[in-house]
């Protein structure tokens, strides 16, 4: 078993409710589940993200933690977060990754998380 294994499943939701089409503005939600599938404890202590617009323009985020916690992660554990992105287009792909240390030994490492879609739904019908 590698010392550092870590899953990342996303779930992304438009917000129709949230958002107002006429005006520019794509609201989504995300559920990241975060599983620990390797040997060692590792808190996250940082993400990045890299999104991109239906028109191809760029954004990056960095900031500490999620949603604003930096949980640690015990092996065959897992944390879920749910948080949101608004785009200018209904549209768009975000990928990225979390950094983490383990803490007895001090060690930072990246996690990648896979890039997933943001699409209003009928859009591609």
């Amino acid at each position: 078993m590698p010392k550092y294994q870590f899953d990342v499943e996303v779930q992304p939701e438009y917000l129709p409710e949230q958002s107002s089409p006429d005006s520019g503005v794509f609201s989504f939600a995300y559920t990241i589940t975060i599983t620990n599938a390797g040997e060692a404890p590792a808190q996250l202590i940082s993400r990045h993200w890299d999104i991109t617009e239906g028109d191809g323009s760029k954004k990056v985020v960095d900031g500490p933690g999620v949603v604003g916690e930096q949980p640690l992660i015990e092996p065959e554990g897992f944390h879920s977060y749910s948080s949101f992105c608004v785009l200018a287009f209904p549209l768009g792909r975000m990928s990225g990754y979390y950094t983490m240390i383990r803490l007895d030994t001090g060690e930072a490492f990246n996690v990648d998380i896979p890039a997933f879609n943001l699409i209003m739904p009928d859009l591609l019908n």
